[in-house]
């Protein structure tokens, strides 16, 4: 049987209680999920626990807020609108513990931080440096750190899924986010020839029977460049790893940072393809996070320290001026 919808009444709602605020917080984690199920792998919290606290609060503010079915999870337009008010309670509660927090000098709360993939063995990203002093300054602050491809790491922060994040300035584009350039990262078009054979020329690569392997990203991305590229054929990949495993190959060539390649040892060398140097690229790499998200003083903290490590180790004047 489809659930039944609530629709909501033009009725004025009356002061919200604590129980009102506690169950908007786990729909708002419901919703961040995609589904009930969903909420209790992710959040941890008890499935009749969430599906009171949804079917609670949809009596109390009178309208349905998502529908639950074989179809799946949505949100209904009153649901989204549900949604905003729980993320604007969240950032004022934010707020709230941000001011007195300074007021006792204290850094406390918890801090998610995005990084994009690959950025290990890039020597001038500093990463490590700059958490290593975090957790000195901060030893109270909760800290979690996950890793995304760099198209998927901004949505993360637009979803909220993290509060800060570091990824190319390619990506990081629009009027939702600011940033803070931090450190470059240098492209070449690599390949991997089989033994006993010379490297392909970039304009032989088609007449070799050699392929090119294109980055898939939800959006272009860096991927436009590859797609220029003349070949026998083309091949997608998802990540830089499986990338550098189709050019190891010995039959693709694809487009790779020189720190993956310096830092990644694999069966055959890889080999920069001559007359690819128009396709060298320098990407810049910022700290970013929304616009108008209020931070707390925890995620600012951070930020400060991974700005200050850059421009001390002379990392974000190069990144800087690739921006010019």
């Amino acid at each position: 049987m489809a659930p039944r919808l609530l629709n909501p009444t033009h009725r004025q709602i009356g002061a919200l209680s604590t129980i009102d605020l506690r169950n908007m917080q786990i729909f708002r984690q419901v919703a961040d999920a995609g589904g009930i199920t969903a909420a209790v792998e992710r959040f941890g919290i008890e499935k009749t626990a969430a599906s009171r606290a949804v079917r609670a609060l949809e009596l109390r503010l009178d309208g349905s807020l998502c529908a639950r079915g074989p179809k799946g999870f949505a949100l209904t337009d009153y649901g989204r609108e549900v949604y905003a008010a729980a993320a604007a309670m969240d950032d004022a509660l934010d707020t709230a513990r941000n001011l007195i927090n300074r007021a006792h000098q204290t850094l406390e709360g918890e801090v998610r931080f995005g990084l994009c993939d690959n950025c290990l063995t890039n020597t001038d990203a500093k990463i490590s440096d700059a958490i290593e002093l975090f957790q000195r300054m901060a030893p109270s602050v909760r800290l979690s750190l996950s890793i995304y491809p760099p198209d998927q790491l901004v949505q993360a922060i637009g979803d909220r899924e993290v509060h800060l994040g570091v990824t190319s300035a390619e990506h990081a584009t629009g009027e939702t986010l600011v940033g803070e350039p931090l450190f470059l990262e240098k492209t070449r078009l690599y390949c991997c020839p089989q033994p006993g054979e010379p490297p392909p020329h970039l304009h032989r690569l088609a007449t070799r029977g050699y392929g090119v392997v294109v980055r898939r990203f939800t959006k272009e991305g860096p991927g436009r460049m590859s797609r220029r590229i003349a070949a026998a054929w083309t091949s997608e990949a998802s990540g830089l790893e499986a990338v550098a495993t189709l050019i190891n190959t010995g039959r693709c060539v694809g487009l790779l940072p020189d720190h993956f390649v310096e830092g990644t040892r694999m069966r055959r060398p890889f080999i920069v393809v001559p007359g690819s140097e128009e396709l060298i690229t320098s990407t810049v790499f910022s700290v970013v996070h929304e616009r108008d998200r209020i931070v707390s003083q925890a995620v600012s903290a951070l930020r400060d320290v991974l700005i200050d490590v850059a421009r001390k180790s002379g990392t974000a004047a190069k990144a800087r001026a690739m921006l010019g």
